[in-house]
């Protein structure tokens, strides 16, 4: 079975894993780390949380910010490990690969983009608010004088 390792800023990585459990509570092969809550050493951390995990399945690693702290970190340890990495996750993401028991590169890609189709503005075609034109926002000053 695959690992699933959510690391972040924060506590956020915690949020997400306590979530998942909500949909599926068996969930043992998620993970979490929050980076930078309990010390700063994020990479003596992420080594420690690698090394804990079940052996024999493959290991994704999921991080928040692209090009972030916590990113980087796991970008230098990727090749070292040999684990897939997700940067910019989401929860329809993390749901997915909680249920995912193989993934390989060509399978997360897939997952990634199903994620990333799933970012919508749901009242897309409720017009937004008309902005004042300058003519109108200068009337607007000579009406207050």
């Amino acid at each position: 079975m695959s690992q699933v390792l959510i690391a972040t800023h924060s506590t956020l990585a915690e949020g997400f894993a306590s979530a998942i459990r909500f949909f599926k509570a068996d969930a043992d092969n998620v993970h979490f780390l929050n980076g930078y809550v309990a010390t700063t050493e994020f990479e003596r951390e992420l080594r420690e949380a690698l090394e804990a995990l079940p052996a024999g399945g493959p290991v994704v690693v999921c991080t928040d910010i692209p090009g972030g702290s916590v990113n980087q970190v796991a970008m230098r340890l990727a090749g070292e490990y040999g684990f897939l990495l997700v940067s910019g996750i989401n929860m329809p993401l993390l749901l997915e690969l909680a249920f995912e028991d193989d993934p390989t590169y060509e399978t997360l890609a897939q997952t990634v983009a199903s994620a990333r189709a799933q970012l919508m503005l749901p009242l897309a075609d409720i017009p937004a608010p008309e902005e004042p034109s300058a003519e109108e926002e200068g009337d607007e000053d000579e009406e207050e004088l």
